[in-house]
């Protein structure tokens, strides 16, 4: 068994810098896996063994949430090794063999991991040595492999286009793509004429040479079979050809965006000190933050300071029920739609169905199975973020919508002293973007109005605030800002997107916008600041476009 200890399994405190270049979490849970597999390997204990099982489905998800499915699958591929060797107990030690093979599979999928890391440290650092590629909008620099034969039209507007927003692209043809040691971010198949089955091979080796990549194939016929035929051989996003390049940009910026999204909140009520212990431990072993309480009278206190994505909800306490607590919380227009699972040694159908008809979302079983009830809570947060979500932010671009970009405005000016604050805003329009749906068909449109997005996004500070307004007009809020810093900062955007190739089938094509500028305390709430932005942005229009019209005083000036 020595002899099969780690010997390319090595993450060692030693590759601490390699670490250190992706999330803490990531890296920390890593550092507790190798440990945990150590400790298997010493011992053979089934303790340990199903802790390394609990941790790797951990670390699925997290390669999930850090934009690494490749890296995913493997994780997943080792949980499913796991649960078919082991049912009991009594299985431990593995026989040989079965010790052999699982070996070999966390094998590699610790040495995809270390590779991985190694290619995130190098961009990190080429990151950090260019200004360039910071100003650009990109964030990091990262490598996009682009697949076709010859001079297919779509490679030139795809190569333009992704070299602009600060992406490496290396070009090869089907039979010549390389296998380099350090693997791109995303590899982009582009079919001579359809995906035969050389192609097919073809997708599958690279697949099993760089499991960390993403795989991209364009030009998919909109059919079951192929796609299905793909998506086995490796695939993870398939284009339907109907919707030609206008969509890869939008699929890769998906992929690298860095939006810090919150740790899941879940706030426990249970009166048992031993339960809040082991639903504590539980959760925070799957990167969830926790707070608990132990009297339900504390309850509405909680939610209002504690702020949970959902409420794990203990039936029977002192004084009052969970269910009688849940519908005390759906009293509270904030609360109604908070998930409330309970959390019972109760077996009765009868009464289960009737807590979940009085508020109730799920009800989990005490002893509870810590993996199960963790994918109940996940799973029931998503759904209420992207609930959350839908309802302040635009479909399209990901940015707020009408309604939550005006009220994010008026919440910013109530707390502003006229005195000694700044504030600007700014009312953006797409050029002639009519034109652009009749020449190249909407969803080339939607694709210049979502890469206007992302420059905005990649360019203002997260204390801005950028809304769709509506069609192809953006709100963009800049707290703090005199009005010289909002006019120089909207002319260099202005400048950049008029340079920016947006990729069509047939190449590429250029756009631009007019904005209209107000600053506060000149215009002193919400509407006026937006009634002179629009009309300073109408004013732009009428001298010629692609230029910023100030409104009051600065338009003087």
């Amino acid at each position: 068994m020595e002899a099969t200890r780690f010997n390319a399994l090595n993450i060692t405190l030693n590759e601490g810098a390699i670490l250190s270049t992706i999330t803490p979490l990531l890296a920390e849970h890593l550092k507790m896996l190798e440990e945990r597999w150590e400790d298997y390997l010493k011992e053979s204990s089934a303790v340990y063994f199903a802790e390394f099982a609990l941790m790797l489905d951990r670390l699925a998800e997290l390669c999930k949430e850090d934009k690494m499915p490749g890296l995913a699958r493997l994780c997943e591929g080792v949980t499913n090794q796991m649960q078919a060797l082991s049912a009991d107990a009594s299985d431990h030690p593995l026989v040989p063999a079965d010790m052999s093979a699982l070996v070999r599979q966390v094998d590699t999928m610790l040495a995809a991991a270390r590779t991985f890391q190694f290619r995130k440290a190098e961009e990190r650092r080429a990151a950090t040595a260019s200004d360039d590629a910071d100003a650009s909008g990109a964030g990091k620099p990262r490598s996009i492999w682009l697949t076709a034969d010859g001079s297919h039209p779509w490679v030139s507007g795809l190569t333009e286009q992704l070299t602009f927003f600060g992406f490496r692209v290396h070009r090869f043809n089907w039979h010549d793509i390389a296998s380099e040691e350090v693997p791109p971010l995303v590899i982009l198949f582009i079919p001579p004429d359809d995906y035969g089955v050389d192609e097919i091979d073809c997708i599958r080796n690279v697949r099993a040479l760089h499991p960390a990549s993403r795989i991209f194939c364009l030009a998919v016929p909109e059919l079951l079979d192929p796609m299905v035929t793909l998506l086995r051989a490796g695939a993870d996003v398939t284009i339907p050809a109907v919707q030609q390049t206008a969509t890869v940009l939008a699929n890769v910026l998906n992929l690298i965006e860095s939006q810090d999204q919150e740790p899941y909140r879940v706030l426990a009520v249970e009166d048992s000190p031993t339960a809040i212990a082991l639903i504590q431990r539980t959760l925070s072993q799957h990167g969830i933050d926790n707070y608990a309480i132990s009297n339900p009278d504390q309850l509405l206190d909680a939610v209002w300071r504690y702020r949970p994505d959902l409420v794990l909800m203990d039936m029977h306490m002192p004084h009052c029920t969970g269910v009688e607590a849940t519908r005390v919380l759906r009293q509270i227009p904030a609360c109604q739609a908070l998930p409330v699972v309970y959390l019972s040694s109760e077996t009765n159908m009868e009464m289960q169905v009737a807590a979940l008809r009085l508020g109730g979302d799920q009800f989990i079983n005490k002893p509870f199975n810590p993996v199960l009830m963790t994918t109940i809570i996940k799973t029931k947060i998503e759904r209420y973020r992207e609930m959350q979500r839908s309802s302040q932010h635009d479909g399209l671009t990901g940015l707020l919508n009408h309604t939550a970009s005006k009220g994010r405005l008026n919440q910013m000016l109530h707390a502003m002293d006229p005195l000694k604050d700044r504030l600007c805003v700014a009312m953006i329009d797409i050029d002639h973007f009519k034109s652009i749906n009749d020449a190249y068909g909407h969803p080339v449109g939607d694709q210049v109005i979502r890469n206007l997005a992302w420059l905005l996004k990649g360019r203002l500070r997260t204390s801005d605030i950028i809304g769709r307004y509506g069609g192809e007009e953006f709100l963009v809020v800049l707290r703090g800002a005199c009005f010289k810093y909002a006019y120089d900062m909207l002319d260099r955007i202005r400048d950049d997107f008029t340079n920016l190739p947006h990729a069509h089938a047939r190449g590429t094509l250029n756009a631009s916008f007019s904005a209209g500028l107000a600053a506060y305390p000149e215009f002193d709430n919400d509407q006026a600041l937006i009634d002179a932005a629009d009309n300073a942005l109408l004013a732009a229009k009428s001298h010629g476009r692609n230029r910023i019209g100030c409104a009051g005083a600065a338009m003087t000036a």
